[in-house]
């Protein structure tokens, strides 16, 4: 037998302390945390004006507390948001902060081209 999970937030949870309304037979709830939103200027002939919203979610059943997961979404109400794992958020990051690296060691170096190695 499987007991009802834990209605206790995790300390990232900004919503109120025991909001989690999980029915025995009936769908989960969620602990959520709206950590930032980063907006983003137009950039014209590449994007309107637009944000990207970060928020830590962690789906809840009645049996099962779910991994917390790193949502990344386009504007500021996280419409089609991308949920990803902690380990896939470290992945992604080492790859953006390689990106920025990249970009920046040529910015520095006006003479190289795109072709040049590095």
């Amino acid at each position: 037998m499987t007991a009802p999970a834990d209605r206790s937030c995790p300390s990232w949870c900004k919503q109120p302390a025991d909001h989690l309304f999980v029915e025995p037979t009936g769908p989960g709830d969620y602990h959520i945390s709206e950590f930032t939103v980063i907006d983003l200027p137009q950039i014209p002939g590449l994007r309107d004006t637009t944000a990207i919203q970060v928020a830590v979610e962690q789906y809840v059943t009645a049996t099962t507390i779910h991994q917390p997961m790193i949502a990344i979404g386009l504007g500021p109400d996280g419409a089609d948001n991308e949920a990803l794992t902690p380990d896939e958020v470290d992945a992604l990051t080492a790859a953006l902060t390689r990106a920025v690296t990249q970009v920046r060691t040529v910015q520095t170096h006006p003479n190289r081209t795109n072709h040049d190695p590095i």
